[in-house]
């Protein structure tokens, strides 16, 4: 990759914005009018610019296990476009379950578009982060200077890291969850 190429990728990543929940349609959208919007703000991230980043398909099956409500009167409202959203960019390092997990966890101690919003912010900072400083952990230590690839490396061990720390914490969620549950089950 020449450096011309990093750069404009880092910028086009230091300059992304992620929608906002009251820059969402504010008017239900059926499915086609769905896949165009979402299609819009995700492929940006894509590497691959051939395939769009969700399908109708994708939608449907999100709707079949229930981790999105299904369309009313075959039209998707603001909450399902922002659901669906979080989805996507959370399906490519978690699980079902774990997104399920996640966006429910959020949404308990905040109203849903704050939540969103929250969610925006953080990715956004996230992107920022990343592809500003590229000054990874372990980055230096193994080479006198860092190279593309040696950053690519430390990248793809720092997003196995973030998915653990992600997934211990879901865990200790959940036995909370359970254990808090068992306590009411004892005090009734």
């Amino acid at each position: 990759m020449s450096s011309e190429t990093i750069e404009s990728v880092t910028i086009e990543m230091m300059e992304y914005h992620f929608p906002r929940y009251n820059e969402l349609a504010a008017i239900p959208l059926y499915r086609d009018q769905v896949l165009d919007c979402l299609n819009s703000y995700i492929m940006p991230l894509c590497t691959d610019q051939s395939q769009p980043p969700v399908t109708a398909a994708m939608i449907n099956n999100y709707v079949k296990l229930k981790l999105l409500p299904p369309p009313v009167k075959k039209k998707y409202d603001r909450d399902q476009q922002a659901q669906l959203l979080c989805i996507l960019l959370l399906k490519q390092v978690f699980s079902i379950c774990e997104i399920r997990q996640l966006l429910e966890i959020q949404t308990l101690t905040h109203p849903f578009p704050q939540a969103y919003d929250y969610f925006c912010v953080e990715f956004e900072a996230a992107l920022r982060a990343t592809f500003s400083t590229r000054k990874f952990s372990g980055v230096g230590q193994q080479t006198q200077r860092p190279t593309p690839l040696s950053e690519l490396v430390c990248s793809a061990a720092l997003c196995v890291a973030q998915k653990i720390f992600t997934q211990k914490f879901l865990q200790l969620d959940q036995e909370n969850c359970i254990q808090m549950e068992l306590n009411a089950c004892v005090n009734e």
